[in-house]
């Protein structure tokens, strides 16, 4: 192993805050990403929103999860959930993609090999914020 920027584990845990709920992910992020949109903000408590994208058969959640029902910018239901107890923020789960899920990059164990590859909303990007260097940047959602 080289000594550049350590890497993504096959498998990744993580858990809320008060670690009431824990989850699994049995496969490696299909891409890891920032969203500046006007809903992912309020939600991280931030100028963005730390994310990544993985197919939704891929996890596993133990312990009781609550969802706020929102609309996204396509106009189609986004679930956001999060613990009960603690309100920690954990998926974002689109109806406009199916098949996958948005895990937030702050409740993951190990994520010291996060780097957004893409950055979402940018349009919307507080002024404050630099872009990622390297990373894809996109106005709205991508095709995935």
């Amino acid at each position: 192993m080289s000594g550049g920027a350590p890497q993504v584990l096959d498998m990744l845990t993580g858990r809320c805050m008060c670690g009431a709920v824990t989850f699994t992910i049995s496969e490696k992020p299909l891409v890891d990403g920032l969203c500046h949109c006007n809903r992912c903000r309020p939600q991280s408590g931030s100028a963005f929103s730390t994310v990544i994208f993985i197919h939704r058969s891929a996890l596993t959640i133990t312990g009781e999860t609550e969802v706020f029902d929102d609309i996204g910018t396509s106009g189609l239901r986004v679930l956001r959930r999060y613990c009960p107890r603690c309100g920690s923020p954990l998926t974002t789960e689109p109806e406009l993609t199916p098949e996958l899920f948005m895990v937030k990059a702050g409740t993951l164990d190990s994520n010291e090999w996060f780097h957004p590859a893409w950055e979402l909303f940018v349009g919307r990007r507080r002024p404050w914020v630099s872009p990622v260097p390297g990373a894809k940047q996109y106005d709205g959602n991508p095709d995935i």
